[in-house]
């Protein structure tokens, strides 16, 4: 639906500002700064109109026979503007498989995925699979320019990796804030599906799900309908505004299925970049035990109930106790411990569990 807003062209429209001095006063639309002349009087501030609408990905437009602006606003403005100022920040990963049985199973001596430029410096994050196996990586950039690139770090439990190509100045993707990522908000993915000469394209849908547990994912994950296919795996999952809320990871495919996909959620890129950097590894709990979901968590039916432990070489924990909790959060699936750990884990385990019907406490050093 289009909206068309006639306004008299004062100039001028009041907005939202942040500072103090006149001289000082820094504007944002969306989170991007107008460098425009601010006007401050009895205690508002004025910009002019056209710089916030331009801003918005409005067109405006001036009758000077009536002195009237006409802004022009359409949903399909707003999704091309995301995409013409994220895609500087989307790369395509492209190289050889390292070992031949992959180039005869695959038919095709290339492999091809996407990336997320991260920091200026060249930092790119994108999926462990893509880069796995993977010799003379080559990061293709929006602008067409190939450099050489090297995998920094790689985590097949997360599913992320860092790729490092030396150039500076790039544009990095700004990073949502997780809380604002919910069910039913658009979600527009950019990527490099099946074949090179698709680089960059977009798909659009919506957040059909925030912190989807599946059994072969590690973390829980961003579920959406935005099309997703080979190669577009490592490229960007955003918002409206722009900003990524997860990195492109997986799919199901079936005659039975359509568009269900799946993206890492940014909380757990920003952990697991924060581990490579500080680490140089993702840092988990050396506890040897393995746990069984309960058949409600299993099938994802909400419960109450905790996750039993099946086997253990631990000596505070035996197979069949029930863990209610970990370091203060309550969790009732392997999914939730995973994601308990990744929030609070600093080599110390203080693990609540039921046996016998007894509730129990222990603290493990790991």
């Amino acid at each position: 639906m289009k909206n068309v807003l006639p306004a008299v062209l004062a100039g001028l429209m009041s907005v939202t500002a942040v500072g103090y001095a006149q001289d000082d006063v820094r504007v944002y639309v969306n989170g991007m700064r107008i460098h425009e002349n601010v006007i401050m009087s009895d205690d508002r501030t004025y910009i002019p109109l056209r710089a916030v609408s331009e801003a918005l990905g409005a067109e405006v437009e001036w009758d000077e026979k009536s002195n009237s602006a006409y802004i022009s606003f359409t949903e399909e403005d707003a999704v091309a503007k995301v995409v013409a100022d994220v895609s500087p920040s989307v790369v395509t990963i492209v190289g050889n498989y390292a070992s031949t049985d992959a180039v005869h199973t695959y038919n095709n001596p290339t492999m091809h995925g996407s990336g997320v430029i991260y920091k200026s410096n060249g930092h790119i994050i994108t999926n462990a699979h893509v880069v796995k196996d993977i010799k003379n990586l080559t990061v293709v950039l929006n602008d067409g320019t190939m450099l050489p690139g090297n995998v920094l770090y790689s985590d097949e439990t997360a599913d992320l990796a860092i790729v490092k190509i030396d150039k500076l100045g790039l544009k990095p993707i700004t990073m949502a804030n997780i809380n604002t990522v919910a069910a039913g908000k658009t979600a527009i993915a950019i990527g490099t599906p099946v074949s090179l000469s698709m680089r960059n394209t977009v798909t659009r849908g919506i957040v059909c799900a925030a912190g989807v547990a599946l059994e072969n994912s590690h973390y829980k994950l961003i579920q959406t309908d935005a099309t997703i296919n080979m190669g577009n795996s490592g490229g960007p999952l955003l918002n409206s505004k722009g900003e990524l809320i997860g990195i492109n990871s997986s799919k199901y495919a079936s005659v039975y299925i359509d568009n269900m996909a799946f993206a890492i959620p940014v909380d757990t890129v920003q952990y697991v970049i924060s581990q490579f950097e500080t680490n140089g590894e993702v840092k988990r709990p050396k506890i040897n035990i393995t746990m069984e979901n309960s058949w409600e968590a299993k099938i994802g039916i909400p419960t109450s109930k905790g996750v039993t432990v099946k086997s253990s070489a631990e000596a505070e924990l035996l197979a069949g106790d029930v863990i209610e909790s970990v370091n203060d959060i309550d969790i009732h699936s392997i999914a939730d411990w995973n994601e308990a750990i990744k929030k609070t884990y600093n080599g110390s385990l203080k693990i609540v569990f039921s046996r016998s019907g007894e509730r129990n406490e222990v603290n493990i050093q790991k």
